[in-house]
């Protein structure tokens, strides 16, 4: 077992691994245990204060196996997943390809990786195949919090890896389309949750219940989704889970004919719309993200910058913001957070 050192946050180095979670003067965690520790997360610790972290003791080529772990990993799994895509428009899935995906997928930390995965690889021509891996992702780290056995989360992953598998079979003038598409081809591209459903047929090794997710993820709880228009009680439970996380991860994203939109937004979209998304699913989703942008630099629509320092669990999407040493409870303000400035310190490695 490794040995654990109280260390001084001006003797923090990049790679170090957190032996215990940190918490903010509101006690808001900030570093949850096992989080690795990079140049950004170090500088947020030194500007909140925090004095002394606990790390494990691990050994140099560690910390550096640690720094380049995450990165290597994504880009096999974008790399396999561009060769699932492909051999789809043949009706066909590669098992092998999909379980390396998982099997990469499943070994990430469940903290600071899924920022650094949200903040990298976010290139509009890159959208299909970094799309559906952050959609895995997230889904299984949705497992994790939700508290489902390995076997549950790893269902959850798979569905939400080849919950786009059908756009294998939307021409690619619809699919890389810069301006809106007409209602002919809308039509045709919420084809492709019907195509996802046959394509996954080929593999024997994929259960019914994944391929369920793949075909009812853009169904909605108030039946105003697609392709049967099912309501809630006819939604299972890892449907309800991808609509939330493709949702937000599209919406996150930089496409070929829009940007992207910042996290609270996003947020805030989902706190005012009640009726499509599962409420109590969404709420876990928003409650545990939004705590991974506690100490970030933001910008707010009146240009002023500062840092989160407090998630408002009431109103996710409106946290208190420091600024120039003044705490600024966005809940009792008409300002909301136009930017967020994250960091992506794995891309400096390279």
């Amino acid at each position: 077992m490794l040995k654990v050192r109280k260390v001084f946050v001006d003797e923090l180095e990049p790679g170090m691994r957190v032996a215990r979670e940190i918490e903010n003067q509101f006690g808001a965690i900030l570093v949850n245990d096992g989080m690795i520790l990079d140049e950004n997360l170090i500088e947020k610790l030194k500007r909140l204060g925090i004095s002394t972290v606990e790390i494990f003791n691990e050994s140099d080529k560690d910390l550096d196996e640690n720094r380049y772990k995450f990165k290597e990993q994504y880009q096999e799994s974008i790399g396999n997943v561009k060769e699932i895509i492909h051999d789809a428009r043949n009706d066909y899935i590669n098992f092998s390809n999909l379980k390396r995906i998982a099997d990469n997928s499943l070994k990430m930390d469940t903290n600071r990786d899924i920022i650094t995965m949200l903040s990298i690889v976010r290139g509009a021509d890159e959208y299909t195949y970094s799309h559906s891996v952050n959609v895995g992702i997230l889904a299984m780290i949705f497992g994790r919090w939700a508290g489902l056995d390995y076997k549950g989360i790893k269902q959850l992953l798979y569905a939400g890896m080849l919950h786009d598998i059908g756009k294998a079979k939307i021409p690619d003038e619809i699919l890389n389309k810069k301006g809106s598409l007409t209602e002919e081809e809308y039509n045709i591209m919420k084809m492709h949750s019907l195509y996802g459903y046959e394509i996954t047929k080929s593999c024997k090794l994929i259960s019914e219940k994944v391929r369920r997710a793949v075909l009812l993820h853009h169904e909605r709880n108030d039946g105003s989704g697609y392709p049967f228009g099912f309501r809630k009680d006819k939604i299972p439970f890892m449907a309800r889970v991808l609509a939330i996380v493709d949702t937000y991860d599209a919406m996150t994203s930089d496409r070929v004919y829009r940007g992207h939109r910042p996290p609270f937004d996003v947020f805030r979209l989902f706190e005012e719309d009640l009726q499509s998304y599962d409420i109590l699913l969404t709420r876990m989703f928003m409650t545990n993200m939004a705590q991974y942008y506690i100490g970030e630099v933001v910008e707010l629509t009146d240009g002023q910058k500062g840092e989160i320092v407090f998630i408002n669990p009431s109103y996710i999407s409106k946290p208190i913001v420091k600024i120039n040493g003044e705490y600024l409870n966005l809940v009792n303000e008409d300002l909301a957070i136009k930017e967020v400035y994250l960091k992506s310190p794995i891309d400096e490695l390279y």
